[in-house]
């Protein structure tokens, strides 16, 4: 990835704005108990990947609001 490569070829100034212009999206996907906002995002994206099993529940719609807001965002919906 772009971060990564940056920052392994020394271009720490632009691996760190990269870092800062996902940062929004680290801070969302991990608002909950993983899988339940990598799944929401993907399902936002048009992924097909099925329901969360037990006793995992659906992403609050305050948080699933600000998810999909950040998506936006970055271009990723």
């Amino acid at each position: 990835n772009q971060m990564t490569q940056a920052f392994e070829e020394g271009k720490t100034s632009e691996a760190t704005q990269i870092h800062l212009k996902l940062f929004p999206l680290f801070k969302v996907l991990f608002c909950t108990t993983n899988p339940i906002p990598i799944k929401t995002a993907l399902e936002l994206q048009g992924w097909q990947v099925g329901s969360l099993r037990s006793p995992l529940c659906e992403l609050p719609s305050e948080l699933k609001s600000r998810l999909k807001e950040v998506l936006i965002e970055l271009d990723l919906i």
